[in-house]
């Protein structure tokens, strides 16, 4: 897994994480296990979930998901999304 910024994104710190191919759906379910089942627009085909501190938004696939941190995302709520996501710097 590797993450990439984004940036023509608002907010400065958007990433963009890059998950192996293996262990889309099974971070999913942690994900929505954690903040609830992700909603789906099928105009879009993209898939969101509305956590409190952030928002997790990704195609139909699942791959990459795009982590929007809101204002008040801290830096350990980013260790809790990182240690779901398997991700380690």
């Amino acid at each position: 897994m590797h993450r990439e910024k984004v940036p023509a994104c608002v907010h400065p710190e958007t990433y963009k994480y890059f998950l192996d191919r293996d262990v889309v759906i099974s971070t999913w379910q942690k994900l929505a296990a954690r903040w609830g089942e992700p909603r789906h627009n099928p105009s879009f085909r993209t898939m969101e979930i509305a956590a409190p501190r952030f928002t997790l938004r990704a195609t139909v696939l699942g791959n990459p998901i795009t982590v929007l941190r809101r204002r008040e995302c801290t830096a350990a709520d980013v260790a809790e999304l990182h240690a779901l996501l398997g991700y380690s710097e």
